[in-house]
């Protein structure tokens, strides 16, 4: 009996963890849609240049989000179909797919530590390129850029004190309000802001994560030690013994039948 309540525990703590591993998929496909189509990375994805390499990590990080997202939402639905129908194949599928999640996490962490700089530097290049670009060719295509990333960032040049705006600024920012703030470290805000909520994300799947493992592998080898372990503690009648009690029955009321 002991460990038919341990199974059964266990059965619906996975149960809970199928439902917050489902949301935590939508959690990420609403994360990357808000990237995608948030105005201060849209504007920055779509600066044509050759030097604009935040495009490459933008395209990465959205087609990344998405695929997680699929899967997390898969994962969820097999795990309730797999604890519902009390399969210890479909279970099995689910524990190899939570060790496939759980590489995933690692490998997201690492790519965290060591690609973070990497985009803060990717997008201040790009407002760099597009700086110099004006104050050397006062180009069209440059003022333009540069004065949808000032409307969109609400920021102004490269300094946090505008005491003397140079030809830059006077033609691409609005100082109209309060003073602006230096676009550079604006830029730095926002993808850190950006960063915590991944970070946030991937410390939530990797618990859920290690948890849902040791659930699902728990539930794959009581499956394997105890033969028909989601009928325990449930009574059964044997087909033989049924077969038994019929005949008995039989002889029974042919005996009286030959006495009357």
């Amino acid at each position: 009996m002991r460990i038919g309540c341990l199974i059964k525990a266990t059965k619906y703590q996975l149960l809970g963890i199928s439902l917050i591993v489902m949301f935590l998929g939508v959690a990420v496909a609403a994360v990357t849609l808000w990237t995608s189509f948030n105005d201060e990375f849209f504007v920055i994805r779509n600066i044509t240049i050759e030097t604009n390499r935040y495009t490459r990590f933008h395209d990465l990080a959205v087609y990344s989000g998405l695929s997680t997202s699929i899967f997390l939402a898969l994962l969820g639905i097999i795990c309730l179909i797999g604890i519902a129908k009390e399969s210890q194949y479909l279970l099995s599928v689910v524990l190899f797919c939570f060790a496939l999640l759980f590489c995933g996490v690692v490998q997201m962490a690492y790519w965290r530590s060591t690609y973070k700089q990497l985009v803060e530097n990717a997008v201040k290049d790009v407002y760099d390129f597009l700086y110099d670009d004006f104050t050397r060719n006062s180009s069209d295509y440059s003022k333009e850029d540069l004065i949808a990333i000032h409307s969109t960032f609400l920021c102004c040049g490269k300094n946090s004190t505008f005491s003397r705006y140079t030809s830059v600024e006077n033609e691409t920012c609005f100082a109209e309000g309060a003073p602006l703030k230096d676009c550079l470290q604006t830029m730095e805000t926002r993808v850190t802001d950006l960063m915590v909520m991944v970070d946030a994300l991937t410390v939530l799947v990797g618990i859920i994560t290690v948890y849902g493992i040791i659930l699902t592998a728990f539930l794959c080898f009581a499956g394997c030690l105890i033969e028909d372990w989601y009928t325990k503690g449930k009574y059964r009648m044997d087909k033989q013994y049924c077969f038994l009690s019929g005949n008995q029955k039989l002889g029974a009321s042919q005996a009286g039948g030959n006495a009357l």
